[in-house]
């Protein structure tokens, strides 16, 4: 091997080095935001920030909540969000079950319980698991581009009067 090759294959041996550790820096920084971006969310949930979880939607994000239609856009969710004055949305004893970030898109798979009542009445709590798609926008920040959630809870059997 002659010393022209040997500096060919040294130097493409580094540069494949810089950019596999590069890449692994950046799959790094994009799970710490992707993982702040998880977390702010379920802390406007819980202080009762519609407006500011409103905002963390794409523009032409999907709601597919469990026996409902599903909402399209953050305008039509906002709205959603934000206009059920009168009533309490929590959540308790969240748990991540499977989180991830490939490229722009990262998820979350979750299961909690909810309460979704009239604000002076007491909560009923749900059993339930969603699944979060997010996306990465041109400007670094992830935000949530689909919800969509079910019960845990099983459904009546036909016939019984449950």
């Amino acid at each position: 091997m002659n010393a022209r090759t040997l500096f060919a294959a040294v130097f493409a041996a580094i540069t494949l080095l810089c950019l596999s550790c590069s890449s692994e820096q950046q799959q790094t920084s994009d799970m710490a935001g992707f993982e702040k971006a998880v977390y702010e969310f379920y802390a406007a949930i819980d202080d009762g920030r519609d407006s500011a979880r409103a905002e963390m939607f794409t523009e032409d994000a999907l709601m597919l909540p469990n026996h409902w239609d599903y909402t399209r856009g953050k305008e039509a969710i906002t709205r959603s969000i934000t206009g059920s004055q009168g009533w309490v949305f929590k959540l308790k004893d969240l748990k991540h079950l499977d989180m991830g970030v490939s490229a722009d898109l990262g998820y979350t798979v979750n299961e909690y319980y909810y309460t979704w009542h009239p604000e002076g009445q007491e909560p009923q709590w749900h059993k339930t698991k969603n699944i979060h798609i997010w996306k990465k926008q041109p400007d670094g920040i992830w935000k949530l581009h689909a919800d969509l959630w079910n019960s845990s809870e099983p459904l009546a059997r036909p016939g019984s009067k449950e």
